[in-house]
């Protein structure tokens, strides 16, 4: 399983994402709110394989150290 990387701009809207709305987002960088919410969808969707995948990681390291 690849680890997905987020592209430059599903990085700077996440990292916009907590303080903001959708609509303070999208004026920030200048996208309109619809974009904004397909690029947080994609980045959270990239970060949950991400977590995913450090699961299964934690669980195999867990289990050849019994």
């Amino acid at each position: 399983m690849a680890v997905p990387e987020l592209s430059l701009t599903e990085q700077h809207i996440v990292l916009l994402s907590p303080p903001g709305s959708t609509r303070e987002i999208a004026t920030a960088v200048g996208l309109d709110e619809q974009t904004i919410d397909r690029h947080l969808a994609r980045a959270h969707r990239k970060l949950e394989r991400v977590s995913a995948l450090q699961r299964r990681v934690d669980g195999e390291i867990n289990r050849r150290q019994r």
